[in-house]
């Protein structure tokens, strides 16, 4: 077989080499990327060889690049706001939010310290799970007394969980609010996926659609998956 790589950029769109490298980011298993290709398509066999030789971390960052280089719009980078609205400001959170997730089509990780059930965060999550979205929330399990967590679980039925377990055994909190989706944008915000976080309290954060930023974090999320910083929700 030709150099694999040059057959890969000439086969994947950018978007299904991003949904690929998606789906890497994730366990790094090739056969569930696979997934991700048509079986009639060219891709299949290089994405294979292509796996052996620089396995499924690198090679998730090989097609990212590949994906960047086929796009021509530049990184996007906007502020998003709760509270007041005045002219000139960048998005509210309750419509960037929807965006985002509505977009979603492989992706979705979520994390938050609280929430409420009738915020648009959680009905959008939903949608997301109910499309058959791959969801992912990570929560604190001690914030009202556990009943926060067990309210999303019940809510979101079909979603994966996780929680935060301070290396040391240590009390420490589950504390970001990150919403990533396809490893593609990136919103990090001081708002909870609750109504006051979204509509009524002073809140501050940043959209990025940028593919490298974004799947960077998705990685830092997952590295504290595989050194036990964040397990399942028992």
């Amino acid at each position: 077989m030709a150099d694999p790589f040059v057959a890969l950029a000439s086969t994947l769109s950018p978007a299904m080499a991003l949904r690929v490298a998606s789906s890497l980011d994730i366990d790094g298993r090739l056969s569930r990327a696979l997934e991700k290709v048509p079986p009639s398509s060219a891709a299949a066999a290089p994405l294979e060889a292509a796996y052996k030789v620089v396995g499924g971390a690198a090679l998730a960052a090989v097609l990212r690049g590949f994906a960047v280089a086929a796009q021509t719009s530049a990184r996007d980078i906007r502020a998003v706001w709760s509270g007041p609205t005045f002219d000139g400001d960048g998005d509210h959170t309750t419509s960037a939010i929807a965006h985002l997730i509505d977009g979603a089509k492989e992706d979705v990780f979520a994390s938050t310290y609280s929430a409420t059930p009738d915020s648009e965060f959680v009905k959008a999550l939903w949608k997301a799970v109910a499309r058959g979205v791959r969801t992912t929330l990570l929560v604190d399990s001690t914030v009202n007394n556990g009943q926060t967590a067990s309210m999303l679980r019940t809510k979101l039925t079909g979603a994966r969980f996780w929680t935060y377990r301070a290396p040391d055994g240590q009390y420490a909190l589950q504390h970001s609010k990150v919403l990533i989706v396809d490893s593609r944008s990136a919103f990090v915000t001081s708002a909870n996926l609750s109504t006051a976080g979204a509509e009524r309290n002073l809140e501050a954060g940043v959209v990025v659609h940028d593919v490298a930023f974004a799947s960077g974090m998705r990685q830092r999320f997952a590295k504290l998956w595989e050194h036990g910083a964040i397990t399942d929700l028992g």
